[in-house]
């Protein structure tokens, strides 16, 4: 496997040098960058498998180096700090990312993923929801759009459409008021708990569970459950109803 650094910490460079020597002798370094700049020559003349791209340079944001590309022929790893807007527009865009300083379990994980995923290139479609995410941050407003990784590809929803998420063991449920099926997301409900925070309509309601107040038809207080528009019955836990009724008034 084929990879490029565009970094222009040297420090993480190395240290991410040493974790791939050590550890992942199938993957070889063609060359390291410390600008967007340098990394789109790098990109276009070694034209690797796996991109491990910073957020922040000097020229710019690693954002701005995908933006030059029509094209998407390599996976991106990105490598951040506490970014907090940037590491939840990548979430949306259904993107991987690494924390610095990196670890070995998490950068053995991203690889992994990685390699899966090199049959698929990335879409137009994830790079505009990140760049809309990105966007929507510094507007203070909230993403419209969710990139969602299942078995089978990656698809794309509308924000509003969401009824309700279900953790199925490692994965997700997602129900939508335009989709009969709904969708099975190959990322555990954490992951979304995290993502929807700041949006003040879906809450969760159980450990299985994370609604969009929206679309609550009634809260059953005696038995404890919630009735969505869709007809599905919603398990509430004792320590959220609470709140739910506070959240339910305000919506």
């Amino acid at each position: 496997m084929r990879a490029i650094i565009v970094d222009d910490e040297l420090q993480s460079q190395r240290v991410l040098q040493e974790l791939l020597a050590q550890n992942h002798p199938e993957v070889e370094i063609a060359a390291s960058g410390s600008s967007v700049e340098e990394g789109y020559q790098l990109i276009r003349q070694h034209k690797p498998e796996v991109v491990f791209l910073d957020i922040e340079m000097p020229d710019g944001l690693g954002f701005d180096l995908l933006k030059r590309f029509e094209d998407y022929k390599f996976q991106v790893i990105f490598i951040t700090g506490h970014n907090e807007y940037a590491i939840t527009a990548i979430k949306f865009g259904a993107l991987d990312y690494l924390l610095k300083p990196v670890s070995a379990e998490e950068l053995a994980i991203a690889l992994q993923k990685a390699s899966q995923a090199l049959k698929e290139k990335i879409t137009e479609d994830q790079i505009q929801i990140l760049l809309e995410t990105l966007q929507n941050f510094e507007a203070k407003k909230l993403p419209s759009r969710i990139a969602i990784s299942t078995t089978g590809g990656i698809l794309y929803k509308q924000v509003k459409d969401i009824i309700r998420l279900e953790a199925q063991e490692n994965y997700t449920q997602f129900s939508l008021w335009n989709d009969a099926k709904g969708i099975l997301a190959s990322i555990n409900i954490g992951e979304y708990v995290e993502q929807f925070e700041r949006y003040r309509e879906f809450m969760r309601v159980h450990r299985s569970h994370l609604v969009n107040l929206l679309y609550v038809d009634k809260f059953v207080k005696g038995e404890g459950y919630l009735v969505m528009e869709d007809g599905a019955q919603v398990n509430v836990s004792r320590p959220y109803r609470e709140e739910l009724l506070e959240r339910l008034d305000q919506i």
